[in-house]
């Protein structure tokens, strides 16, 4: 079963929203031309979002520091179910890399350690820089991932879930958003938060 996800803010645990028509057309809805998405992930400082755009780019986690340093470059993913290529960026806490990128990006990824409790005020200011220093245009679609929650229990990972949700619905910077939780390190759910960046979450 295919369904819309983008989970509206007010309601972010409750119910999710089919894509609008902007974010149809970001993926190429209703041209005949090969549709595209291109992501760029964010984050705060070690929460793993260049290992991540790693792991969701060739499925392995990024044991190098050359590995990781890859994610600085973009690459593309042939995404044979959703019928699109994805574009990956993984730009990580380099702010000073933003500004470059970020007017370009149709989705974008926000990674933060789940392993740690949330800073949320630090979160937040993070977060809103990239609406407002760093030229993310308004209404992009937003995809939060939790990383390193294999290392916490589930009951832990859902409280980190909903105090994310909280200080994301607190900036006002946004109305879609959808938030995962991840393992880059052991690859847990990473898959299916690529299909979330994509558009697309099943469900059996």
């Amino acid at each position: 079963l295919q369904q819309g996800w983008w989970a509206s803010i007010p309601t972010l645990a409750c119910r999710c929203v089919r894509p609008g028509v902007a974010q149809q057309a970001a993926m190429g809805g209703g041209s005949s031309a090969p549709k595209e998405i291109r992501a760029v992930f964010i984050g705060m400082p070690g929460a793993g979002a260049k290992a991540l755009a790693g792991r969701a780019a060739t499925g392995e986690f990024p044991a190098t520091e050359a590995e990781s340093s890859a994610s600085l470059e973009w690459r593309q993913v042939r995404r044979t179910f959703e019928e699109l290529d994805l574009h990956l960026l993984g730009l990580g806490s380099q702010t000073g890399l933003w500004r470059e990128h970020l007017p370009s990006c149709q989705v974008l990824v926000f990674v933060v350690d789940g392993s740690k409790d949330i800073d949320a005020t630090k979160v937040s200011s993070t977060f809103q820089s990239a609406f407002k220093d760093h030229g993310l245009p308004e209404g992009t679609p937003v995809v939060v991932l939790l990383n390193k929650m294999d290392l916490v229990e589930a009951s832990i990972g859902e409280e980190r879930k909903a105090i994310m949700a909280a200080s994301m619905a607190a900036t006002g910077a946004m109305t879609q958003c959808k938030i995962c939780s991840v393992s880059a390190k052991t690859g847990d759910d990473v898959d299916e938060a690529v299909r979330v960046i994509c558009g697309n979450t099943l469900t059996f």
